[in-house]
């Protein structure tokens, strides 16, 4: 069987990565403080191969190495480093399927929520650059005011899960702490560019004591995966975010070239290190759609931010 989430991502990543210091992960027993005892079951219960739905298959060794990549999490979390961990996060939910998704999109365990609530984790926010929405993690936490969850994705309209829009912004105490920032299809590093002082604004006026990165290279140009053509300049930028905080990685999507180039653009971004990449442009009409999506959006955050 050929799935694009296979081993052979990890080999691509850790090819790309040569010279960084590899810690082993750890194995964790306690899914169940972020998804239901019945989801949990289901997994552990998995016998031989099979499809828990149309793009997620499991077998008899899915629920360990689940619980690997959720130790992976809180390990780079305490070193303040990159969990290479398979399978992703961030599409599962408290019950698995979020937000009425019609699949898990190749996740089993949330990771990056794991790390949130085993650590007790107090004004935290979690950025995810995967090209698809996080609709698990941001299902989690919808009511939770003390995770400001900030999501780039390109248009759902275009691509799974189908939801991510600007007007799902948390609900009670947490209104306004989901932030969906959205990108049309073809859209490149410019327009990602021009995200970057809107989150930085959010950032600053929330003030987090950690910074968590869901972190996809699903939109580097020629992936495979999605409709956007990102690269090195882009990665590097959402690294920066993290620079001088107390901030960790988690692997989400990316799957071929945006491992072997998006990833260590990443990394050098998150450590600071200086480098040149040149910047990719957007054709004019998908930047005239970008920039309707924005006057929505910040209409909508000015409600809660100083933006």
């Amino acid at each position: 069987m050929h799935h694009v989430e296979n081993p052979d991502r990890l080999t691509r990543a850790l090819s790309s990565l040569k010279g960084e210091k590899i810690v082993e992960p750890i194995k964790v027993d306690d899914p169940q403080i972020v998804h239901s005892e019945d989801y949990v079951e289901k997994i552990r219960n998995i016998k031989g191969e099979e499809w828990i739905d149309a793009d997620t298959y499991a077998n008899d060794k899915t629920y360990e190495t689940a619980l690997y990549a959720l130790g992976g999490a809180l390990k780079a979390f305490e070193l303040q480093g990159f969990a290479l961990v398979r399978p992703p996060g961030h599409h599962a939910g408290k019950n698995g399927r979020a937000f009425n998704a019609p699949t898990l999109g190749f996740c089993i365990f949330n990771n990056v929520a794991y790390v949130v609530r085993k650590k007790a984790l107090k004004h935290v926010a979690i950025i995810d650059f995967d090209v698809h929405y996080g609709n698990g993690t941001q299902e989690i936490f919808y009511d939770d005011p003390e995770v400001l969850h900030i999501d780039i994705h390109q248009d759902p309209k275009t691509i799974f899960p189908g939801t991510g829009f600007p007007e799902m912004v948390g609900k009670g105490e947490a209104e306004g702490t989901k932030v969906n920032l959205l990108i049309p299809p073809r859209g490149s590093d410019d327009l990602y560019e021009e995200l970057f002082p809107l989150i930085q604004s959010i950032l600053e006026d929330f003030k987090p004591a950690y910074i968590i990165f869901s972190a996809g290279f699903d939109g580097f140009k020629g992936d495979g995966l999605s409709s956007l053509n990102l690269t090195e300049y882009t990665f590097y930028n959402l690294g920066s975010l993290g620079k001088g905080k107390y901030s960790s990685g988690v692997l989400e999507g990316g799957y071929g070239i945006g491992l072997e180039r998006g990833l260590p653009a990443f990394i050098k971004g998150l450590k600071g290190e200086a480098t040149d990449y040149v910047k990719e442009k957007s054709p004019d009409s998908v930047k005239s759609r970008f920039f309707d999506y924005l006057e929505k959006e910040k209409e909508i955050l000015r409600n809660y931010w100083k933006i």
